[in-house]
């Protein structure tokens, strides 16, 4: 569960239970392959000078080898900051750091991670949705191995008809709202959707896929939340040294999406 571990890391005097044990982000766990930082570090050491991003699911021990943590949402604010003159090592979503090299213009070099959930989103599951409701918006979360392909054939004509949006989680939610379209199609994990129909009543919300299910967030329900609130176990304990270094790669998001000054060593 990647949420707690985020912010026992941010905070060091917050107790943090977690609502169901041995449930992992799998796109984390491989961020380097195994969940092991060791692999980051020998990563960055074949390219000494480099700037590590690693996406929020990651582990606090990839973290704490990682010089900027990011989020879907800010992982392009994030990319443009670093100077054009460092390398960028980006893990562990190889669709995200795609999208995130055709957005921003930067070469990056991408672990070969993915998210298996929006992985599985393929071409055929939007060429079917598209022909069946040629009316809809498209909304894709950059994660999915169908944004590029899917970009490609907007921009060569193949896709007519409404928008197609690449947004991240939160700004699907925001394009539903504000968005005159009546219907639309959303590829990403299928738990979105009740809160999209919640956010944007009237409208109607359709997955790409059905099969877009993490197995791993619906084994935490509503009852094992409050279990664990009740009882505060099991207690997410970091090590105070990997914290305080995961912490930086933290704050330096932070002072990014909060418009503050961030500093990065020098190569």
């Amino acid at each position: 569960m990647t949420a707690p571990f985020q912010t026992r890391v941010a905070s060091a005097v917050v107790t943090h239970p977690l609502p169901c044990e041995g449930t992992p982000c799998p796109t984390g766990t491989g961020a380097p392959d195994g969940d092991t930082a060791e692999q980051l570090r020998e990563w960055r050491a074949q390219h000494p000078g480099a700037v590590v991003v690693s996406y929020v699911n990651t582990s606090a021990e990839v973290k704490a080898e990682s010089d900027y943590c990011c989020t879907s949402s800010n992982a392009e604010a994030v990319i443009r900051s670093i100077p054009e003159d460092r390398e960028i090592l980006f893990c562990p979503d190889m669709f995200l750091g795609a999208h995130l090299e055709r957005v921003t213009g930067r070469k990056l070099h991408i672990w070969m991670g993915e998210c298996h959930v929006h992985a599985g989103i393929d071409p055929e599951h939007l060429d079917g949705m598209r022909s069946a409701h040629p009316d809809a918006e498209l909304l894709i979360h950059p994660e999915c191995g169908c944004t590029s392909s899917t970009l490609y054939r907007v921009s060569s004509g193949d896709f007519d008809g409404p928008a197609t949006i690449v947004a991240s989680t939160e700004g699907m939610v925001r394009r539903a709202a504000a968005s005159p379209a009546a219907t639309f199609i959303v590829a990403t994990e299928v738990g979105i959707l009740h809160r999209m129909e919640k956010m944007a009543p009237g409208k109607r919300f359709l997955a790409a896929s059905e099969d877009a299910v993490c197995q791993y967030m619906k084994r935490i329900t509503p009852e094992k939340v409050a279990l664990a609130l009740e009882q505060m176990a099991p207690r997410i304990t970091v090590d105070a040294t990997v914290a305080r270094r995961a912490r930086t790669a933290i704050d330096r998001m932070l002072a990014i999406t909060e418009h503050r000054p961030a500093t990065l060593a020098t190569a």
